[in-house]
């Protein structure tokens, strides 16, 4: 049995910039801060994608952002990486939601605006916090997503997995005994990733019974009911993809963006660009939009601890 990181010594030993958040019931939620050299109004708060934490981001888009002036924020889902939690676990999808709201208000005590950049599931739950939490986040960019997976991308369990994941869905829905597995996973030599998931876990993002999720998994589909906005999106919207992405199509992720109702809304593709890795440079769109909605920077700030 895989024994679970020390997250308390792993936080203590992190020497880069970064916070933590203490929430409504105790933990605390890692959040990494990427210094950029511009002003930080606004800054980018990033929720990582599903068996990932932020750390990873640096490489994969937040340094690149930072070096082009803006201020970067990765979050710790609860239960990855440097956050509390148990792995592979969330308590319920209010807990979630909490979570993110709670970051957010945090962000928002010490900077003018937020905007949520969510990659992969960070889709889903950048969407979470734009239904839940409208008026505390001024924008939206959301990456490597889509509701048509590529077929094929997710192989058939083994009947042993088979069988695990039938008793986490039927039995243990806080225990992380539900897989997660494709080919081209990143992070497997990384003890910080997750590869298992509880029942409660997939409820909470996707919004949907364990079972739900499990059928629409099989199906190639990302139908989740999180996906849809509560309403018409006001704030200004980013979709991207990269053109080579092994889990979404550009026909996938362009579908994705002409079903969000926003009225102001933008899509962009990455040439080169895979689902969790991009060439050098990838980014422009997303600096050029940044500072075409946002053009004045109105607060400055010094380095984090």
């Amino acid at each position: 049995m895989t024994v679970p990181p020390d997250v308390v010594r792993l936080r203590a030993e992190f020497q880069a910039p970064h916070e933590l958040v203490r929430t409504s019931d105790g933990r605390i939620l890692f959040l990494r801060h990427w210094v950029g050299s511009g002003g930080t109004d606004p800054v980018l708060l990033l929720l990582h994608g599903i068996t990932a934490y932020s750390e990873p981001y640096g490489e994969l888009m937040a340094e690149e952002l930072a070096r082009a002036g803006l201020h970067v924020f990765g979050l710790d889902l609860r239960g990855h990486g440097r956050s509390d939690g148990v792995r592979g676990d969330l308590p319920s999808a209010d807990r979630l939601s909490k979570d993110l709201s709670e970051t957010l208000d945090f962000l928002r005590a010490r900077f003018p605006r937020v905007v949520v950049l969510g990659h992969s599931l960070g889709v889903i739950n950048a969407m979470i916090a734009f239904n839940h939490y409208p008026r505390s986040i001024v924008g939206l960019i959301l990456l490597s997503g889509g509701r048509q997976v590529r077929p094929g991308v997710y192989g058939k369990p083994s009947a042993g997995e088979a069988f695990k994941m039938l008793l986490g869905v039927a039995l243990f829905r806080s225990r992380p005994l539900i897989g997660y597995r494709r080919e081209g996973m990143l992070g497997l030599d990384d003890p910080l990733f997750n590869f298992r998931y509880s029942a409660r876990f997939y409820r909470a993002v996707y919004g949907m019974s364990p079972w739900a999720v499990v059928r629409m998994l099989r199906q190639n589909i990302i139908d989740s009911p999180n996906l849809t906005p509560s309403g018409t999106i006001e704030i200004p919207l980013l979709v991207g993809v990269g053109d080579h992405d092994e889990l979404f199509s550009v026909e996938s992720s362009r579908a994705l963006f002409d079903s969000l109702r926003a009225n102001r809304k933008e899509f962009f593709v990455v040439p080169g660009g895979h689902h969790a890795s991009f060439p050098p440079g990838s980014w422009t769109p997303i600096v050029d939009w940044m500072k075409r909605q946002y053009p004045v920077a109105t607060h400055t700030t010094t380095a984090a601890r």
